[in-house]
């Protein structure tokens, strides 16, 4: 029974930073770390891949104790996402409802080898080419904790966002990270100009792709994949048991948001993690029922902010 990363300290430690309050509770067959969200109408909790359970049986007994503590502190509801898949056929007996994800569902993972040359023979000729002559191609990468750096990170981040259509994460919920060291930013240059950057997470046993960010316009050098080969080598060299690129879509759809990145991780070897997905106990019905309905409303709000 092995937390997931944003269950652990150091992931509750940067929550707190933030400004919430975060709660830990512990059962016989579970645990989880839960945090104190805000909405304009109350409170929830939210559980990010938590609760963290021994075995199925688990579930019924932690979904009590998220309960008890949700009307303890008067949330409106309570959202989790258990590690362990579950359909939502099993999830609707303890009264939870499929909400829309806000961690993957399913996730991409390389469990790590004990050489880099191992490395080089997972991911392929071309990307082992690739970082074998990065120098010669007058790339270089280095690593970084400086949240100025951070400017770097959100002009590719931001274009490619625009380019795939996804939401970007607000700015300082990002830079305050690098703050805290499980955060390190990698950046690729050419001829010392940035053209790619990632954040990677460092947990107990793994190692995390984040995101990821690079300029369209030197595609053709690869800074993405040299970039993420340095990753995969600075994880086994720091003992990791495997490395998490952190999110894959399951659609066959190229309009997919998701699609192009999701054929990117899949190139350097691995395999499907499925998670149960992101549910929701409704504790004040009638406020769920109004959050329900502002929710789309809300959502539209944000997106048009951070335009």
């Amino acid at each position: 029974m092995k937390p997931h990363f944003l269950q652990s300290a150091a992931w509750e430690a940067f929550q707190k930073a933030e400004g919430f309050e975060t709660i830990r509770k512990k059962g016989e067959n579970y645990e989880f770390m839960a945090i104190l969200k805000p909405t304009s109408l109350g409170n929830y909790l939210f559980l990010p891949y938590g609760p963290t359970l021994k075995d199925r049986k688990a579930l019924k007994p932690a979904i009590a104790a998220i309960k008890e503590l949700a009307r303890e502190k008067k949330c409106i509801f309570a959202r989790f996402e258990p590690v362990i898949p579950f359909s939502a056929a099993e999830m609707k007996k303890f009264g939870a409802k499929k909400s829309h994800h806000f961690d993957p569902e399913h996730t991409w993972v390389l469990d790590l080898p004990k050489t880099d040359a191992e490395i080089y023979d997972i991911i392929g000729k071309n990307k082992a080419r690739a970082h074998r002559n990065r120098e010669i191609k007058e790339i270089s990468i280095r690593t970084s904790k400086n949240p100025a750096d951070m400017e770097i990170f959100f002009k590719f981040y931001e274009d490619v966002a625009k380019k795939d259509n996804f939401q970007t994460n607000e700015r300082n919920y990002l830079k305050n990270q690098l703050n805290f060291d499980f955060a390190t930013l990698y950046i690729a240059e050419f001829q010392k100009k940035p053209i790619a950057a990632t954040i990677m997470y460092t947990g107990d046993e793994a190692c995390y792709y984040a995101y990821a960010g690079a300029d369209y316009e030197f595609r053709k050098k690869e800074a993405g994949a040299i970039l993420l080969t340095q990753m995969l080598m600075d994880s086994r060299a720091a003992g990791k048991k495997f490395f998490d690129f952190w999110g894959i879509t399951t659609s066959d759809d190229p309009k997919d948001p998701w699609y192009g990145f999701t054929k990117f991780k899949k190139s350097f070897g691995g395999h499907q993690v499925d998670y149960a997905g992101t549910y929701d106990l409704p504790i004040d019905r009638k406020k769920y029922a109004l959050y329900s309905l502002l929710r789309p409303i809300n959502k539209l709000k944000r997106k048009i902010t951070r335009k």
